[in-house]
């Protein structure tokens, strides 16, 4: 279950993470383009992901962090985060941000929190792969207590690029319901 939670990764400027709608295609689509790294996934695509029945042997969930807009003092959306459950295995099929919010814990958070939606469905491992250049999002993972699995040559396109594949065991914190 994703509560919907209030975070504040810098003083003043709370954001929150919840499980997105159809309502932010637009914005998922908008981030998704200015993240050449992200996974180049079409409306269709998504707009199935953000409407589908969870039932079934494989579950998929996206998640957004949702915050101020700066001078505008609206809500917008800073970044998602897509996951997929089969059993006891889980995989983190993407996780972006705009620009503006890198480096400001978005990106942690919406991580976090897609790991413990896993490990409420039942999962114990979380894999992904991540272009083999992007090393701000290898030291995220491994922060987060991903380590490296292998590599798979020539996995990305536009450019080619190999994948460095990245496991972790999703633990709890004895007798918290936090993931350690």
């Amino acid at each position: 279950m994703i509560h919907d939670r209030t975070i504040e990764p810098r003083p003043g400027i709370p954001w929150n993470v919840r499980r997105a709608t159809p309502a932010d295609l637009e914005a998922i689509l908008a981030i998704q383009q200015g993240s050449p790294e992200a996974p180049a996934w079409r409306n269709p695509t998504w707009r199935q992901m953000l409407t589908m029945d969870q039932a079934g042997p494989l579950i998929r969930v996206c998640l957004v962090a949702e915050g101020e807009n700066g001078a505008l003092r609206s809500r917008c959306v800073l970044g998602f985060c897509v996951a997929c459950c089969a059993g006891e295995w889980s995989e983190l099929e993407s996780v972006a941000t705009v620009v503006s919010a890198r480096g400001q814990g978005v990106g942690r958070a919406l991580c976090r929190e897609v790991m413990a939606w896993s490990r409420g469905q039942g999962a114990r491992v979380m894999e992904l792969e991540v272009r083999a250049s992007n090393g701000a999002a290898q030291a995220l993972y491994r922060s987060l207590g991903f380590a490296d699995q292998g590599v798979r040559r020539n996995y990305y396109q536009d450019p080619v690029e190999d994948a460095v594949l990245m496991s972790a065991e999703l633990l709890m914190a004895a007798g918290t319901g936090v993931l350690a």
